[in-house]
């Protein structure tokens, strides 16, 4: 009897022991889905909002970066934050290619020096970073397929305004993905018939009040494709006069993200004169029209793109990069010129 009993109580205990597992498991399991709800809320509703409102790209860099693994890393308790995921994902990009454009920089300058060896490896670490740029903006277009259905098919029914931002916004980092692939030479292998559904994603919003609303940035994305995917450009259109229409509207509501395509575009086509047009316009827009408050970082990090053009284009003829205050200036303009040979404080 006694035998008999302590075996029921060995069984119960098991029972209770098992029981306590499943449900603290189960506990678990809610809480970290709660938390996780919380935090991709927060994220979207209170975070990116604060962000976009900024103007410091190098601290946005910084805090998109570290809090990735964190926020996506709730998409296994929970809905993955693939809306979210766009966002966070085109500005982890932008900082990928900012080192990328840093090492290009060297490359350039060690190659004047006619320094072979430590050019070489500038070059290799500037491919690596591109490389780095194009799978994180990658993953942000895969996101906006996940979230929204894939791009260059039937346009999607918004459910509000943040939605036809990601829309866009996703649209414009997978076109940027497939760019900064090419600069890697290829290396993570992006679709090039991104390129194309990006243009038909950007029809969906390139009507007048879409266009108003979005700093005509529908039209930009489109007229920039117009100009490298041959075949495409609708009867009558032009792209560079559309080009021209996405820079004015993007200047009048302070978020020149146009701008920034524009420049990308002249000088990948090797059209240097129009790349320096649209950086002194840019510069001088600055200087006369704030940035929209409520999307400033876009509009920062459009000045950021612009200046890593003109950098480019500086060093390429000079051996450094834009001087300091001369952003929207040019070394073959005379009163530059004389600016730059008395800066000598700039050395010291």
């Amino acid at each position: 009897m006694a035998r008999r009993l302590g075996r029921q109580i060995r069984l119960l205990s098991v029972a209770v022991a098992t029981a306590t597992a499943l449900f603290t498991a189960g506990c678990t399991n809610v809480a970290y889905k709660v938390a996780g709800d919380g935090a991709i809320g927060f994220g979207s509703d209170v975070m990116v909002p604060y962000l976009l409102k900024s103007d410091d790209t190098t601290m946005g860099c910084a805090s998109g970066e570290a809090m990735t693994p964190l926020f996506l890393s709730f998409g296994s308790v929970t809905t993955p934050p693939d809306e979210l995921s766009v966002l966070i994902y085109m500005v982890d990009g932008s900082c990928a290619t900012q080192r990328a454009e840093e090492a290009n920089l060297e490359y350039m300058r060690l190659s004047r020096e006619q320094r072979i060896e430590a050019a070489t490896d500038a070059r290799i670490r500037s491919k690596r970073w591109h490389a780095v740029a194009a799978r994180r903006q990658y993953a942000g277009y895969q996101a906006l397929t996940r979230s929204m259905g894939e791009p260059g098919g039937k346009c999607p029914n918004f459910r509000d305004q943040n939605q036809q931002m990601i829309w866009l916004l996703g649209s414009a980092v997978g076109l940027m993905s497939v760019m900064s692939d090419a600069q890697s030479g290829g290396l993570i292998g992006v679709p090039m018939d991104i390129a194309p559904k990006a243009e038909r994603a950007a029809a969906c919003l390139d009507t007048p009040e879409g266009n108003q609303r979005w700093w005509g940035l529908p039209m930009a994305i489109r007229g920039a494709i117009w100009t490298v995917v041959p075949g495409i450009t609708p009867a009558g259109k032009d792209p560079w006069k559309q080009l021209d229409q996405a820079m004015k509207l993007g200047e009048e509501q302070g978020v020149r993200l146009a701008s920034a395509l524009v420049g990308m575009i002249a000088y990948n086509n090797d059209n240097t004169a129009l790349a320096k047009d649209v950086i002194r316009r840019h510069a001088a827009s600055v200087k006369t029209i704030a940035p929209n408050n409520d999307y400033r970082m876009v509009d920062v990090m459009a000045t950021d793109m612009l200046t890593l053009i003109s950098d480019r284009m500086w060093t390429d003829a000079m051996g450094y990069r834009t001087p300091v205050g001369s952003f929207g200036k040019f070394w073959d303009e005379k009163s530059e010129a004389k600016k730059v040979d008395v800066k000598l404080d700039d050395l010291l």
